[in-house]
């Protein structure tokens, strides 16, 4: 691709990152009614799928994308385009595969995975899920490849379109299942043939239907990503011109290159894996967990949730009601990470290809930037979401405040866990993109560990029970970052700037978090809820603003790379208020 097409690190990073914060709102809208729908049993059943597939990907063909974007990033920088295109035919056969793998593992483990977690009604929105890993897989063969050519376009309009279709499919075929079960109970007193005897078991009996409902709209979502990519690659290309593959140098083998193509991926693979462990870790221990928790001493963990806990709910339901009150934590928490992810996508072809072309300079400087931009996200984001993890949760389920006071201790914990998840997957592909793809499968499954044994220590202790598992998180990914950063450093050949790269940011992060929490105090005061938790927040945003600002936390590196960056660079320096 021209100069002019390709994207800079924060160029498309920015791109990825619009793309994500669109998604996460048409996610919000998706949601928040679908609990409303399927309650928070059924909530319990919905994540419990989309645990293992997100898993089952991973093994499928997670690192695959990762692989595929660093060779495509390398022979681009060489001018081997034959080589390029030949990466592109290869790698898609490679992801059919997979993905068909992937699919069947996951419809023949269905019952056994279910049975092995104890959730046993969660099994209809498994097997209807299965499908989604062949979708996804195809679409991952062609963001991989236009990621190694730093185009960030077709990846960021395919999440948005699969968001809509999600959207649209999931709330109706949700609704129209448990619509349809409690007309049946009506009509015969059964919920899909199943007998049951009150509104409120007909409800319950309901709710895996509505989960499955739900699982379905996904799936179709991923089928319209595919079809969106392969259209927008038969319409726009590449950009590799006829008149570029002439003067390029011939194509090497395909068994040497697919040889190079998995001796990337298997480690980005058992990575990407590894990354998951902690979702299906929970998914498939907390509800078994918080089961031996009831018998460990169920009086004394109903006290505990006295007043919160329905007073419909059958006692061995309870465990998969403090799940899904834990996955209202969990789906707010991952919105931090999912917007500097999009970093570590952007950065690897950025940072690959300095390390390919020898330049130390620019590779430290790609290398600061990418941790610096992350950290002026993760600080504050995490430690705002500490400051108000109840009344963002209140403002963000308030039709269903009940399960509130159960996630709310819960988020606190998982805010400051997000701000080492949000560093940790930038760095994993930096070490990724300098060939240190097995140090992040290595500290994952340390950090993996350290997660399960913080489960089954804690979780069935029936004064902490659920409230354990965001420990483990934290745990977990403070232990990645604090080894990953170093390694990195030492494998790179580089040294950083700590001050200038992490503590600024903290520090007005730090500021920021104080300043939601205080602001918070005093509007609640005056007014309601949503005015209250809103105020805080733009309270807190003008504090950091204004103390990043003050200590220079934004480098001139930085802001250069951004669409007209040298004239935003040019207004800050007027003012100094750019390091």
């Amino acid at each position: 691709m021209s100069a002019k097409q390709k994207q800079s690190f924060l160029h498309g990073a920015l791109i990825l990152m619009i793309a994500t914060m669109i998604v996460k709102i048409i996610g919000y809208f998706f949601k928040v009614p679908l609990k409303g729908i399927i309650g928070v049993s059924g909530f319990g059943y919905f994540n419990a799928a989309y645990g293992l597939f997100n898993t089952l990907y991973a093994l499928s063909v997670a690192g695959m994308p990762v692989a595929v974007a660093r060779m495509v990033a390398q022979n681009m920088q060489k001018g081997r385009y034959r080589d390029v295109r030949k990466i592109k035919r290869l790698s898609t056969g490679a992801f059919l595969l997979s993905g068909l793998l992937g699919t069947a593992l996951m419809l023949l483990g269905a019952g056994p995975y279910v049975r092995m977690a104890q959730n046993p009604n969660a099994f209809l929105a498994v097997f209807i899920m299965a499908p989604a890993i062949f979708f996804v897989c195809v679409s991952s063969s062609y963001r991989g490849y236009y990621e190694g050519l730093r185009n960030m376009y077709p990846t960021a309009l395919s999440q948005v379109a699969e968001a809509l279709v999600k959207l649209a499919l999931g709330l109706l075929f949700a609704s129209a299942a448990v619509r349809m079960g409690l007309e049946e109970y009506e009509t015969a007193g059964t919920v899909f043939g199943t007998a049951v005897s009150t509104p409120e078991q007909a409800q319950l009996a309901a709710l895996p239907y509505g989960a499955a409902g739900a699982i379905l709209g996904i799936v179709l979502s991923t089928a319209a990503g595919s079809l969106f990519l392969w259209a927008y690659t038969r319409r726009r290309g590449d950009g590799i011109t006829p008149q570029m593959l002439d003067q390029a140098a011939p194509a090497q083998k395909s068994g040497q290159l697919l040889k190079e193509l998995w001796a990337i991926a298997i480690p980005i693979c058992l990575g990407a894996l590894a990354l998951n462990i902690t979702t299906l870790i929970d998914v498939s221990s907390l509800t078994n967990r918080l089961s031996a928790a009831m018998e460990n001493g169920e009086a004394v963990l109903l006290s505990m949730y006295q007043g919160v806990l329905p007073a419909s709910t059958p006692k061995e339901e309870i465990p998969n009601y403090l799940f899904g009150a834990y996955n209202m934590s969990v789906t707010l928490f991952h919105l931090i990470p999912a917007l500097t992810t999009t970093f570590g996508v952007s950065a690897l072809p950025a940072v690959t290809t300095a390390w390919a072309a020898g330049n130390r300079t620019l590779l430290r400087r790609n290398i600061e930037s990418v941790w610096r931009v992350t950290s002026l996200i993760a600080f504050p984001a995490g430690f705002g979401v500490c400051a108000l993890a109840e009344p963002i949760l209140t403002l963000v389920y308030k039709a269903d405040p009940a399960s509130i006071p159960i996630a709310a201790p819960i988020l606190r914990v998982l805010g400051i866990a997000a701000i080492f998840v949000a560093l940790s997957s930038p760095t994993n592909s930096m070490l990724q993109a300098v060939g240190k793809v097995n140090v992040p499968v290595q500290l994952m499954l340390l950090g993996g560990f350290l997660k399960l044994a913080v489960n089954f220590v804690l979780v069935p202790v029936p004064s902490v029970n659920i409230q354990g598992a965001p420990y483990g998180t934290l745990l977990c990914y403070g232990l990645i970052v604090c080894i990953s950063i170093p390694v990195l450093c030492r494998s790179a050949g580089i040294s950083i700037r700590p001050g200038e790269v992490f503590l600024k940011p903290l520090f007005a992060g730090a500021l920021c978090g104080a300043a939601a929490w205080t602001g918070y105090g005093l509007f609640s005061r005056l007014t309601g809820n949503t005015v209250s938790t809103l105020l805080s927040i733009l309270l807190a945003g003008v504090v950091y603003v204004v103390a990043l600002f003050l200590v220079r936390g934004v480098a001139k590196y930085d802001v250069l790379m951004l669409p007209k960056g040298e004239k935003i660079a040019k207004l800050l320096e007027k003012y100094r208020l750019i390091g």
